[in-house]
């Protein structure tokens, strides 16, 4: 019997060059960088896990759901270019949300979860799932499903890992730039982001289960390229994790007034 899918059910794809198995949780702010684990170059693969979930939702098939993703691949694939430089050390793991109406129409696509770090390779993968048809869902209701893509980086850029004292001095001291830009979302929103050898930032990512302002999004993604951050290593790029509030205090610039020179009496 074919697996059914209902409310976050769960399917799979793993591409190389565009896919392979997402690298390891960034380490605890205890420890020191680590390298992070490289995996093995290999041909694409597709895995699916045969889910059955019982809910209220309505189901659709797994294959139904393996079809409509396959005849994308292509598209899919071509995703990862969006990562520009950043394919030399970018990659993980990316966990797309489907919200599919009863008519088997994808009413939105969610970045849930994601150890990639590339906001334009989300949104790609984003804008595709969205034009994505299934059959109508048995039940006559609309469901929801997870559906988990991973890509491989061509690897010429060692990463590192990192968390701790220096990093997190840096990201407090830049995040309330972020506050002008808006409300990302109605909840925390995970942000994983790639420091460059130079301190720059080459690449982020950002994820949540729950609707995200993209406008809000581009904002942030854009001033956060801007930072500079103190925590870096010569001929490594390091990866690290931290939190976007739903709301941000903005910072103020307290303005200086030039000192009044004192009148002398006579």
């Amino acid at each position: 019997m074919a697996a059914r899918l209902g409310a976050l059910g769960l399917v799979g794809l793993l591409l190389v060059a565009c896919g392979a198995e997402p690298p390891p949780a960034p380490a605890d702010a205890r420890t020191a960088a680590r390298p992070a684990r490289r995996p093995r170059n290999g041909a694409a693969t597709a895995a699916r896990d045969d889910v059955k979930l019982d809910s209220e939702l309505g189901v659709v098939e797994s294959e139904d759901v393996e079809e409509a993703l396959q005849a994308r691949m292509s598209e899919i694939r071509g995703c990862y270019a969006r990562a520009g430089d950043a394919q030399r050390y970018a990659e993980g793991r990316v966990v797309l949300r489907f919200l599919v109406t009863p008519q088997g129409r994808t009413r939105d696509v969610w970045v849930v979860d994601s150890s990639l770090g590339s906001y334009d390779v989300e949104r790609c993968l984003v804008a595709i799932g969205r034009q994505i048809r299934f059959p109508a869902p048995g039940g006559r209701d609309g469901t929801t499903f997870d559906y988990p893509i991973a890509f491989r980086s061509t690897e010429q850029v060692p990463v590192l890992d990192i968390d701790g004292l220096k990093v997190e001095q840096d990201l407090t001291a830049a995040l309330p730039t972020l506050g002008a830009c808006g409300q990302l979302a109605a909840s925390p929103v995970s942000a994983i982001l790639y420091i460059e050898p130079d301190g720059a930032p080459g690449s982020v990512g950002l994820s949540v289960p729950a609707a995200l302002d993209e406008k809000v999004a581009e904002c942030m993604v854009e001033s956060i390229k801007k930072w500079r951050m103190s925590a870096k290593l010569p001929a490594h790029v390091m990866r690290t994790t931290f939190t976007i509030p739903p709301v941000i205090a903005t910072a103020e610039v307290t303005p200086r007034h030039p000192a009044r020179k004192k009148s002398r009496r006579r």
